[in-house]
């Protein structure tokens, strides 16, 4: 089994130096920390995260959870963000323990009552979300990975959903475009909808009324529609329109074969530009314009963001929007 003495020595530093590495001791330089990481990663060292727990008085464990009240539909970009803040939880020293709870203010209590974690991470955040004032109430370390109306002081980081929407209609507005469609993901309950959900809405339809563009947003009751119809649904509502902008990664993933159904081509007959995680797009060849979601940024900000909340409980809370770039790939025809 690989120790941390294994480690000093591939890296060249004491015991103690690789210590400080594994708990983010800031004295540490940059450089010498990734010296450390590399021999870490090179031997395949693993931090036994119950003796740290047990000398730091720490759980080393980050709670993560979910709005399952208000998200019950399969999420392909939820799931990616998992797997990222598993992966960046466990590169700063920590486990990720997620929690669904469909009470998701009483899941706080039951958390800060027993103990489980050192720092919560609140994903699927609405508007209005009551968990913001359970946290401070339970007095647990909390980043919150979205922005809503009133943080009340919690650190915050999310996509750059307003700069997205600006990006994407200056794109069509570019190409001549003067009247479009939202094919919109659902946003959840009135009043309580997922905030990345409404804060995209209203950014794209503010940006298209500036810059003179027509844009058609389907009614609400329609946003919960499968996939496949909703696209078709707005292609036959909306006749006259020369594009369509989808920023739900489902509708996005069966908009190929859709198109392909009804024998529309792209971007000869419909302009097609969309919001979707990069790993999605890639992998999943997604052969439209995109706005890149970059889920690794985003989720390694809320992260480290937690880690340094943490270890500095006093610090002044702090908002971070992450800016995606937008990557054309030639399916907004110029009119």
């Amino acid at each position: 089994m690989v120790t941390i003495t294994d480690v000093a020595r591939e890296a060249g530093v004491s015991k103690t130096t690789v210590s400080y590495v594994i708990s983010r001791n800031p004295r540490i330089s940059e450089e010498t920390a990734k010296r450390v990481r590399g021999a870490m990663a090179k031997l395949g060292y693993v931090v036994n995260h119950s003796a740290r727990a047990l000398s730091t008085s720490k759980t080393m464990t980050l709670g993560l959870q979910v709005n399952a009240a208000e998200n019950k539909r399969v999420s392909l970009t939820r799931g990616a963000y998992l797997c990222e803040l598993a992966d960046f939880a466990r590169q700063n020293g920590y486990d990720l323990l997620l929690m669904s709870n469909r009470n998701g203010v009483e899941g706080i209590r039951d958390m800060a009552s027993a103990g489980k974690v050192d720092g919560l991470i609140l994903m699927d955040v609405t508007c209005e979300d009551p968990r913001v004032d359970a946290a401070i109430e339970a007095g647990i370390p909390t980043v919150l990975l979205g922005l809503p109306d009133d943080p009340k002081g919690l650190d915050e980081v999310d996509t750059d959903f307003e700069r997205a929407a600006r990006e994407l209609i200056s794109l069509f507005k570019r190409k001549g475009h003067r009247e479009i469609a939202l094919v919109h993901t659902p946003e959840g309950s009135l009043g309580k909808g997922a905030n990345f959900a409404v804060r995209f809405r209203r950014s794209v339809m503010d940006e298209a009324e500036a810059m003179g563009i027509t844009l058609h947003v389907p009614p609400r009751q329609d946003w919960n529609m499968p996939p496949a119809e909703k696209l078709r649904d707005v292609l036959t509502r909306y006749p006259d329109i020369s594009g369509v902008i989808i920023d739900d990664d489902n509708t996005i993933i069966s908009t190929p074969q859709v198109l392909l159904e009804l024998g529309v081509s792209v971007p000869d007959d419909l302009s097609v530009a969309v919001v979707v995680p990069d790993v999605l797009r890639e992998q999943m060849h997604i052969p439209y314009a995109a706005i890149d979601i970059n889920l690794p940024a985003v989720a390694q900000e809320a992260v480290e963001m937690m880690v340094r909340r943490i270890e500095h409980a006093d610090a002044p809370s702090v908002t971070r929007l992450v800016g995606q770039p937008l990557t054309d790939l030639g399916s907004v025809k110029t009119l």
